[in-house]
């Protein structure tokens, strides 16, 4: 698959760049493709490894969420001891997940209203145009 074209991956960067800024813990924020396609990742290299870990657990949270009767999965969220990770779906033809790395628990729900609100203006952004 082709990479993204500049001007959505200086998009990406932008918004990464301003929600990492508004979180003061912040440790990482990117956006990788949810596919398993090798897109590059956008944004915090180091979790360009942990990519495929966090496209698995994803996958479990959807399966978990479904047999619960929860609909779709809108974020997921692991808490650890040393930091908390956030893993928000974006809705695109182009299957996207946002994942932000915290240090400090304290900053969940700034991050969570972070990412929302990023999904949503990645999701308006990339939206197919109508049908006329």
């Amino acid at each position: 698959m082709a990479p993204e074209p500049r001007t959505i991956r200086a998009f990406f960067e932008k918004q990464l760049a301003d929600l990492r800024e508004s979180i003061p813990s912040a440790l990482a924020a990117a956006i990788v493709s949810d596919d398993a396609c090798l897109t590059p990742d956008i944004g915090e290299s180091e979790l360009s490894p942990q990519a495929d870990q966090v496209r698995s657990l994803v996958a479990a949270g959807r399966t978990v969420s479904s047999s619960l009767g929860l609909d779709r999965t809108r974020c997921l969220i692991l808490d650890g001891t040393a930091g908390v990770l956030i893993v928000r779906p974006i809705a695109t033809a182009k299957p996207r997940l946002i994942v932000l790395l915290l240090a400090d628990p304290r900053d969940v729900t700034r991050a969570l209203a972070g990412a929302h609100q990023l999904a949503a203006q990645v999701e308006a952004r990339l939206a197919p145009p109508p049908t006329t």
